[in-house]
């Protein structure tokens, strides 16, 4: 388990309050993925929502205020091993620790509130926070072209079942992987990926 402070919430909290915004939505890019995030004061405690929304993987950091007024976001072993899982990260091979997720959240975490309330309609897309089953992801999402990121691609057999061998084959040789979701709205047209 890993704690860590978010000086920003200091400032942001205040804001949202003022402006009645229960919900701040900001996103960052890391790794090559887009992280979405929605800072929550509806709840008892306070709560960031983190999704990698092309992974379909999400969770809740919890963030309590101390004593001494600060904002002190807690995250579990579970939550990091997944996250790293997730985007092809390591302590090893990137020196990527749990310390540094929490700080990669707080420096992105805005300072003061966009004052926008969020719709109700994009709190739907955090639905896709959950771990789904890989049998349920039928529909194809597109490519993820590990050459310029330097990970390793993984679903070749699943590449394979769908597209056939010389796609899979093709994808095996080029470091490719195919990207899929449980979601039919998500699905994109099929197109080759040479």
């Amino acid at each position: 388990m890993s704690k860590l402070k978010f000086p920003n919430l200091k400032y942001l909290v205040p804001d949202m309050e003022k402006n009645k915004v229960e919900k701040e939505h900001f996103s960052f890019n890391y790794a090559k993925q887009k992280i979405d995030c929605v800072f929550c004061i509806c709840n008892v405690h306070y709560e960031l929502l983190v999704g990698v929304h092309m992974l379909n993987f999400g969770f809740v950091v919890n963030i309590e205020k101390n004593s001494a007024g600060e904002y002190v976001a807690e995250i579990t072993d579970e939550q990091y091993v997944q996250f790293c899982r997730a985007l092809n990260l390591s302590y090893k091979g990137d020196g990527f620790t749990s310390n540094k997720l929490l700080m990669l959240l707080a420096e992105n975490t805005p300072s003061c509130s966009s004052g926008i309330r969020i719709d109700y309609g994009v709190m739907r897309d955090y639905i896709k926070c959950r771990h789904v089953d890989e049998a349920y992801k039928i529909y194809f999402k597109g490519w993820n072209d590990h050459t310029s990121d330097g990970n390793r691609a993984h679903n070749f057999d699943k590449t394979e079942f769908y597209f056939g061998k010389e796609v899979g084959d093709y994808c095996r040789i080029h470091n490719i992987s195919s990207i899929w979701t449980d979601i039919p709205r998500e699905e994109t047209k099929y197109r080759n990926p040479w």
